[in-house]
């Protein structure tokens, strides 16, 4: 009834519609996997590093490593030199003497010259938009999205990366004296679509 050529091109269409159905079901359950965005999640990161003594003991602000929080869209993690502003001074050692591992780690990255290559601990999927500056503009402290991180021994997600977590606090009324309430906003922060994906 078709010919051969028409019969040939009609399974390549279907072969292909077929891939692109497979490829795109295992990407989307990668990236909607339950581990990939739940609460708890917490990868081994290359040198040991405690927020808890960093953050917390010594309180340090956040911002003195996460440098670009309140201007950009990422925080972005410290650089080996941010590190070494204090651990130039501060070397500490064991009972027997040693350096710690960690400190260790961190002065052979110096000496290298090799930047340190973190596990990103909170990492949304890329079809979402976040931005750090707005948040921290519109008066949201890092403990918020990131939890206790001063009292974190290892970093951990504490809270789910679902779209409706973030909707959720969203929705919330706008604080008082907030730029959203001046508006007269329904809602702390944007609820439509175009506001998260672009």
């Amino acid at each position: 009834m078709f010919t051969r050529k028409f019969e040939r091109r009609v399974y390549i269409a279907i072969g292909v519609f077929l891939f692109a159905v497979v490829l795109g079901g295992a990407f989307g359950a990668y990236v909607l996997w339950p581990s990939n965005l739940e609460a708890g999640y917490e990868p081994e990161q290359p040198l040991p590093y405690s927020h808890k003594v960093h953050a917390g003991t010594l309180q340090i602000d956040c911002l003195y490593c996460h440098v670009e929080a309140e201007t950009g869209p990422s925080a972005t993690v410290p650089s080996v030199t941010v590190c070494m502003n204090c651990h130039l001074e501060v070397q500490t050692k064991d009972a027997q003497g040693r350096l710690k591992p960690g400190i260790a780690i961190l002065l052979s990255h110096w000496e290298r010259k090799e930047p340190i290559v973190w596990n990103k601990v909170n990492d949304l999927a890329d079809f979402a938009y976040f931005d750090h500056s707005r948040h921290m503009t519109a008066g949201l402290t890092c403990q918020e999205c990131h939890g206790p991180v001063e009292k974190m021994e290892h970093v951990r997600r504490e809270y789910g990366l679902k779209m409706s977590w973030c909707l959720d606090c969203h929705k919330q009324a706008p604080p008082a004296g907030s730029a959203a309430e001046a508006r007269g906003d329904a809602t702390r922060a944007p609820i439509n679509c175009t506001a998260c994906h672009r």
